[in-house]
């Protein structure tokens, strides 16, 4: 049953990034939770603004395309980034991430569970026994054939110069509230975390894609490329493409990957290579029957170099107007209903943004545009008037 829209013109949230998002089909609206709200500028790290706040995004093909801010909801989690959201069982289900009160020091790391009811709009803690280690930058799926969460892999430690990469995954019963660590059969993908996954049901597996493990940050860094599946039934990981035969993405960090239910297809958006050009706006739909993948859109490309340290020509790329700004540590989800993916926030080379666009059969439309963060050959009607790559 569809929900009725309260949603306002006026409201928006921050320029975000590293939150979560599911989507809620019975009601058309995309839940929103936590994330970081400063902006780097400069290649800066700013001191990190955790949140606690819960948005509903009515999507526009319900005819309200606006936004709903809970506040004041006393009943949310603890303020967080890089955690990890998934929709089941008529609810959305939270994991995990990480918390700094201080500008400096270690981080908290969770490991507790929250379900979000979108009926009630509360969110409850789960008591649950045999909860996995604490960890960010993972992953959690719904298991829509066993009615269950699945975590895998992510970031087990506090310290942010020494990451402790998992490769684990666990599994979370929601008629038992019982956590319980799948044995691996075989051998499995290298760890990582900055993937992105999601739950197949008509195939029965969990498909990751790409991520980092602990050499994310040095000058030597690759990034994973490769297609996983995984089978929670007998725990063996099977691979569906190796990433570099035939055309395929390029390997990236925090890109997000939805399954398109309705043309059976997996697609990929954005995230961050290992290469020259760093953020990317690419969209790729991978073939779940033919095993490849196909570039569904012409994406922004590298132009010139930059002049110095941080400091990047207004045509630094050759920009694809009409194309969501370059962007890793967004998110991604899909409206089986309504057809298309919905694509919020994340980290740009010019800051953060807090836009919707949605893919469907006709490509990327904005239902909401960006306040700020985007590059000034995208947003600027005149761009003889750019200075540099964001002004």
């Amino acid at each position: 049953m569809l929900a009725t829209c309260d949603a306002s013109d006026d409201d928006q949230p921050p320029r975000l990034n590293e939150h979560s998002a599911a989507y809620d089909d019975a009601r058309h609206t995309m839940i929103l939770f936590g994330g970081n709200t400063a902006v780097p500028e400069n290649c800066g790290f700013p001191a990190y603004t955790f949140s606690a706040d819960t948005w509903i995004y009515y999507d526009y093909d319900t005819g309200c395309g606006h936004w709903k801010h809970l506040v004041g909801d006393e009943s949310a989690p603890p303020p967080r980034a890089r955690h990890a959201a998934a929709f089941g069982d008529g609810a959305m289900w939270v994991f995990g991430g990480r918390f700094r009160a201080r500008a400096s020091g270690a981080y908290q790391i969770f490991n507790d569970l929250w379900r979000f009811d979108p009926a009630t709009r509360t969110w409850t803690e789960v008591e649950a026994t045999g909860a996995p280690p604490a960890r960010f930058n993972h992953t959690l799926v719904h298991d829509g054939v066993r009615n269950q969460l699945l975590v895998y892999g992510g970031n087990g430690s506090g310290n942010a110069v020494a990451p402790a990469v998992l490769d684990d995954v666990w599994r979370f019963d929601i008629a038992t509230s019982t956590w319980s660590e799948i044995e691996i059969s075989g051998r499995g993908p290298a760890p990582r975390m900055w993937q992105s996954a999601f739950f197949d049901t008509d195939r029965d597996q969990m498909v990751v894609h790409g991520g980092g493990d602990e050499t994310a940050f040095l000058d030597n860094a690759t990034y994973f490329g490769d297609l996983m599946a995984f089978f929670p039934e007998s725990g063996r990981w099977s691979q569906l493409h190796d990433g570099r035969r035939g055309e395929h993405p390029d390997g990236r960090f925090w890109g997000q990957m939805v399954h398109d239910t309705t043309q059976d297809r997996y697609l990929l958006f954005a995230g961050h290579d290992d290469a020259n050009l760093g953020n990317r706006n690419d969209t790729w739909a991978f073939d779940p029957e033919g095993m490849e993948w196909a570039n569904l859109e012409f994406e922004d490309t590298f132009n010139a170099p930059a002049n110095g340290f941080c400091d990047f020509p207004a045509d630094f790329t050759d920009v694809q107007r009409g194309l969501p700004e370059r962007r890793n540590a967004h998110t991604l989800v899909f409206a089986p209903t309504c057809g298309h993916a919905l694509a919020f926030g994340g980290k740009t080379d010019c800051g953060a943004v807090n836009d919707v666009w949605a893919y469907g059969e006709g490509g990327w439309s904005n239902p909401v545009v960006a306040t700020e963060g985007e590059a000034c050959l995208r947003w600027r009607a005149n761009p003889d008037n750019c200075s540099n790559m964001c002004f």
